[in-house]
């Protein structure tokens, strides 16, 4: 039995599936008035849940780069040989994290939130180590996924 284009989607790349069901749920049920007294369902409630379903999973790669930052700045500007390796393997764990979670349509929007992100793990350096880093990102998003 072959797999639609939905299967596909949903399977592939589950954050832009969310956000396409989302979309075609709040269009069908506007143009379908009438399901809005169908009192069973809660639509407006259910749509939100699919788009927080693909949010959840958008926030858990943001968390993963922005971690996996934070371990690489450590490595190239924190003078602590002898946490290295176990950077280096908490880093490779947050690599195999993101891997499992991202999907292809998340990139563009990571790539335009990669300095925030940024920021935000360099605030947490600067924070535990007190040392200067750069202002700008050093690392692609290309080098930070699997």
């Amino acid at each position: 039995m072959g797999e639609t284009a939905i299967d596909l989607s949903y399977e592939k790349d589950y954050y832009q599936w969310t956000i396409e069901q989302a979309q075609a749920l709040r269009e069908f049920v506007n143009t379908h008035q009438e399901l809005k007294h169908f009192g069973i369902l809660d639509w407006e409630n259910i749509i939100e849940e699919i788009e927080a379903l693909g949010r959840s999973e958008y926030n858990a790669v943001v968390s993963l780069i922005m971690r996996q930052i934070e371990h690489r700045l450590k490595i190239d500007y924190v003078p602590l040989e002898e946490c290295y390796r176990k950077w280096q393997v908490e880093i490779q764990a947050f690599r195999i994290g993101i891997k499992r979670k991202i999907a292809p349509s998340m990139k563009p929007k990571l790539e335009a939130e990669l300095e925030e992100i940024y920021q935000d793990a360099l605030s947490l350096v600067v924070l535990e180590y007190g040392v200067k880093l750069p202002d700008q990102c050093p690392y692609s998003l290309q080098q930070l996924l699997p």
